[in-house]
């Protein structure tokens, strides 16, 4: 900025000193003529938060019929320290930590640094497009020598930034607020100008998302990662389009929140959205709009672990010590290898996967063993163990150091004589009475056996069944 605009320190935006424009006490609407056609034209919305101009930039935004459209709201701050219940206690606090001016140069730089930080926060604060922040001094009085004539700085933070440091001729304090008021409505319809030369009002008016319909009477919107719309545009269109969903009847909504839109997940959960799951690309959230109970359905909550009773040509089975167990008590204690399976893992995939990486054993599946159903565990989920058994295709163990302490093959007389005769405090070195009833049953028992069959989608699907099949099935 010229050398006779005052700076400050911490901020990172220029105000480009200006003079303040002549603008005679009268009508308002002509003041906010411009900036409210481009405001309606490109569906954007705006809050103010002023001091010097005492209400007038909101007042003539207000005179311009069909204002309900970009206006959101407006106070006069012109006490920072009394303004906590407008703008929060955080940004108070932020402004009132500033050293105290000492003098008319470090005077006109604390409002500089207070108009931006107010455009900034207040902006996110409303959800509004864009946000004006105004604060100086208009006359005839004023705080420091040096300073003779009105001034102010206003600062508009939006989907562009400028701010400008107005300096008057005179110290008329209601002449000045006329200026003043001019002076920011001006910049806005300036910013708004730039901002359409970058991304025509035609663009900006174009749907923010478009959501897919359903046999359900559902409609499921998959929200764009490079999305650009703000999240005034956002909570428009949303309410927008809840209205018209409701009205055609429309019952199950789906949104897909990409991490890079993350933005839109407050005016969701403010319109009546819930959580439905997260992965660690996006988050998925629902609304019922019916008054019924909702019927959508809910996220996967059972986890699948897999234990593999893995046999030599022997007869011996592989069994491991964990490194680290869940309970202490089972420090020690020898068990099946396995873990729980990864999403799209066929229950022999998940238990050759974890044997091969914790004892670095191949295998092939025999067939299925056992399953054990249990619920309320880790997060609240139902948990299914599956045991199956595995033909060992190599001897040779490679423990992996990080997940076992130890593992080795055993014979079933081993096994059986490791389960405790009385209940001990510890399992160091013990067999578990069910783990050896599996392992016996895996050995002598008969087995369910997996088969590849193709399911009316056209995919290949694991079928487990008592018998082994002989045909196929379609």
């Amino acid at each position: 900025p010229p050398s006779s605009t005052p700076t400050h320190p911490t901020m990172a935006l220029d105000f480009t000193a200006t003079t303040c424009p002549a603008a005679a006490p009268g009508p308002l609407a002509p003041l906010a003529e411009r900036a409210a056609k481009l405001l309606t034209g490109r569906k954007e919305t705006v809050s103010i938060f002023d001091a010097t101009t005492g209400g007038l930039i909101q007042a003539a935004l207000l005179a311009i019929p069909g204002a309900s459209k970009y206006a959101t709201c407006a106070a006069n701050t012109i006490s920072t320290r009394r303004s906590t219940q407008l703008l929060g206690e955080a940004l108070v606090a932020e402004l009132s930590a500033e050293p105290r001016p000492t003098d008319a140069t470090s005077y006109k730089a604390s409002k500089m640094s207070a108009t931006l930080a107010t455009a900034r926060q207040m902006r996110a604060a409303t959800g509004a497009t864009w946000c004006i922040s105004e604060s100086g001094a208009c006359g005839p009085t004023f705080t420091f020598e040096g300073i003779d004539k009105g001034f102010t700085a206003i600062c508009i933070s939006g989907p562009l930034e400028r701010a400008i440091f107005v300096e008057s001729t005179h110290a008329d304090r209601e002449a000045n607020m006329w200026g003043f008021t001019k002076a920011a409505l001006d910049l806005l319809a300036d910013c708004l100008e730039e901002a359409n030369a970058k991304s025509p009002a035609a663009e900006v008016a174009k749907k923010v998302f478009e959501g897919k319909e359903d046999r359900f009477r559902g409609v499921t919107v998959d929200l764009a990662a490079d999305s650009t719309a703000t999240v005034a545009m956002f909570a428009a269109e949303l309410s927008k389009s809840l209205a018209e969903w409701s009205e055609k009847g429309k019952r199950g909504l789906w949104f897909k929140v990409p991490i890079s839109s993350a933005r839109f997940v407050a005016p969701l959960t403010a319109a009546k959205f819930e959580f439905h799951h997260a992965h660690p690309e996006y988050v998925m959230l629902t609304r019922w709009l019916e008054e019924s109970p909702s019927k959508l359905p809910r996220y996967g909550f059972t986890q699948i672990g897999v234990g593999g009773v893995v046999v030599n040509d022997k007869n011996e089975v592989l069994m491991v010590q964990e490194k680290i167990p869940p309970d202490p008590k089972f420090q020690g204690l020898w068990k099946l290898p396995g873990g729980l399976a990864d999403p799209g893992e066929d229950l022999a995939v998940t238990a050759g996967r974890e044997v091969l990486e914790e004892t670095g054993v191949h295998t092939e599946l025999g067939g299925v063993v056992s399953m054990r159903h249990s619920h309320g565990v880790r997060f609240g989920q139902s948990d299914l163990y599956c045991v199956v058994r595995l033909r060992a295709l190599s001897d040779e163990i490679k423990l992996c150091p990080e997940e076992l302490a130890d593992a080795r093959w055993m014979s079933f007389e081993e096994i059986s004589s490791r389960v405790p005769k009385e209940q001990l405090p510890t399992m160091n070195d013990c067999v578990s009475s069910t783990t050896c009833k599996v392992i016996q049953e895996a050995l002598n028992g008969a087995l369910i056996h997996g088969n590849v069959v193709p399911s009316t989608a056209g995919k290949s699907v694991m079928l487990y069944t008592a018998a082994k099949l002989t045909g196929t099935l379609s």
